[in-house]
C-alpha cells in the first residue's frame, strides 16, 4: 500500500526534535519537509548569537509567527501531500492540517503580549474544519489552551503526544574515582544561561565541592564573558561556552553521573538526551518538568521560591518576551540552590540509586512513554483520523 505523505512545516527553522519523526514515521506514512528559502535563512541565522536578539526586538512590535503564517496562506505545498503538520504555528490555507505546540502563545510569536490581541483569531482558526487535530507536547501544554481559550468548538481535537527520545547504542561505564555533574544549555545564546538556572547551579556546586572532594562539574553553555572570566579558575569546573561537534558533547553525556537542570523554564530535548545516557536528572518543578522526570524514579523534581520572576505566568502562558533581561539581574534563588544541594548530595552518596534512576530513565526513552514506538502509536491514530 502506498504511504500517505505528511508535510512537516516549521514556523521558522525545523527543530532537531523532529528528526526522529522524519527518520521513524508511523507505519503507512512518509514525513516530508521542504527546506524553503526562509527556513534556510533562519537556520543559518540561528547559529549567530545576535539573531535571537534581533528576533526578540522585532517580536516586541509585531506577532512575528502569526504574520508569517498569514503571508504563507498562498504557499504551494509539496504535491500529493495528504496532511500538513504545522510545528508551532497556524495554517490559513484551505487544506487539512494539524498543529503541535509546547504552549499556546507560541502560535502568535515569541512575545506573549500579542496573545490577547489575536485570541479570537486563534479560536476561529482552530475551530475551522480544516484544522483536524491540535497536539500538545504535555498535559501542562494542554492546560494552556483550556485555561486561555474558549475551546467549546475544538476541545475534541486536543491530543497529548510526548516527545520521543533517541535510543543510544552504548554501555554505561561508571568512574569510581570521581563523580561528574553535567549541565547542558544553548551554546550560542549567552543570557539564556540565567533563566536555565546557571547561577543556581554555580552556587550549589560551590557548596557541594567544599563537602565532596571528588566532584567535577561540566557546563556546556554560552554565557556572558564577564561571568565566564569570573568562574573559569574554579577548581574542578569545566566550561564549554560554544557549540561543539556532537561527538564531543556526546562524550560528556557518556562520562557523566548526574544531570543537573535547575531551569526556570520547561525542559528541553537535552533532558531526554540525559535520560537516554542513563543519567538521573535533577530538575525544577516548572511547567511540565514533573511530567518528564518522575520524582524518585528517574531523578528528583525540586521546588523553587514562590515569589519572584517566573518564565511562566499563572495561566501557563510562556513569558518569553522578558526572561533574558530580568533573570540576569536577579540573585540566585536560594530555595533552588538548597534543594539542588540536598538532592544532589543524596545521589552523590548513593551510587546504587544513581544507577537505578539512570536505568529507569533510559528505559522510558527506549521502551516507555518517551519511546518512538509509543509516540508513533498515538500519531498513527491521529494521522489516520485526520486523513480519513
Amino acid at each position: 500500500m502506498k504511504s500517505k505523505k505528511i508535510y512537516l512545516e516549521p514556523a521558522w527553522k525545523l527543530h532537531s526534535l523532529y528528526n526522529s519523526l522524519i527518520q521513524n514515521p508511523p507505519d503507512g506514512y512518509e514525513i516530508i519537509s521542504s527546506q524553503s528559502l526562509d527556513n534556510k535563512v533562519f537556520k543559518s541565522a540561528s547559529k549567530m548569537r545576535q539573531a535571537y536578539r534581533v528576533l526578540e526586538l522585532l517580536d516586541n512590535g509585531m506577532p512575528s509567527t502569526l504574520i508569517k503564517s498569514r503571508l504563507e496562506r498562498f504557499k504551494k505545498i509539496p504535491k500529493e501531500t495528504d496532511l500538513t503538520y504545522a510545528c508551532g504555528h497556524l495554517v490559513f490555507r484551505k487544506e487539512p492540517w494539524i498543529v503541535d505546540m509546547e504552549y499556546l502563545s507560541i502560535l502568535v510569536g515569541f512575545n506573549p503580549k500579542h496573545f490577547q490581541t489575536y485570541k479570537k483569531l486563534i479560536e476561529s482558526t482552530l475551530s475551522s474544519d480544516y484544522c483536524k487535530k491540535i497536539i500538545t507536547w504535555f498535559e501542562a501544554s494542554k492546560r494552556t489552551i483550556l485555561l486561555n481559550l474558549d475551546c467549546s468548538n475544538f476541545e475534541s481535537k486536543l491530543e497529548v503526544v510526548s516527545f520521543a527520545g533517541k535510543k543510544r547504542d552504548f554501555t554505561k561505564i561508571v568512574n569510581n574515582d570521581k563523580i561528574k555533574l553535567l549541565f547542558v544549555n544553548s551554546g550560542n545564546i549567552p543570557l539564556q544561561f540565567y533563566y536555565k538556572g546557571g547561577m543556581e547551579l554555580l552556587e550549589a556546586f560551590s557548596i557541594l565541592s567544599r563537602k565532596f572532594g571528588n566532584l567535577e562539574l561540566v557546563i556546556r553553555s554560552d554565557m556572558p564573558k564577564d561571568l565566564k572570566d569570573k568562574f573559569k579558575s574554579v577548581k574542578n569546573l569545566k566550561i564549554i561556552n560554544k557549540v561543539v561537534p556532537w561527538d564531543v558533547l556526546e562524550n560528556e553525556f557518556k562520562t557523566a553521573d548526574i544531570f543537573l537542570y535547575p531551569t526556570y523554564s520547561s525542559e528541553d530535548m537535552v533532558v531526554f538526551d540525559a535520560m537516554s545516557y542513563e543519567l538521573p536528572v535533577i530538575i525544577t518543578d516548572v511547567f511540565a518538568n514533573s511530567e518528564v522526570v518522575e520524582n524518585g524514579k528517574t531523578g528528583f523534581v525540586i521546588s523553587r521560591a514562590k515569589t519572584g520572576v517566573y518564565y511562566y505566568r499563572e495561566d501557563f502562558i510562556g513569558d518569553t518576551g522578558r526572561p533574558e533581561s530580568q533573570f540576569a539581574k536577579l540573585p540566585p534563588d536560594t530555595t533552588i540552590v538548597q534543594n539542588l544541594v540536598n538532592q544532589t548530595t543524596i545521589l552523590i552518596e548513593n551510587k546504587e540509586m544513581r544507577r537505578q534512576m539512570g536505568k529507569a530513565g533510559r528505559w522510558e526513552v527506549e521502551h516507555g512513554k518517551f519511546s518512538i514506538e509509543r509516540r508513533n502509536e498515538k500519531l498513527k491514530r491521529i494521522f489516520d483520523e485526520a486523513t480519513a
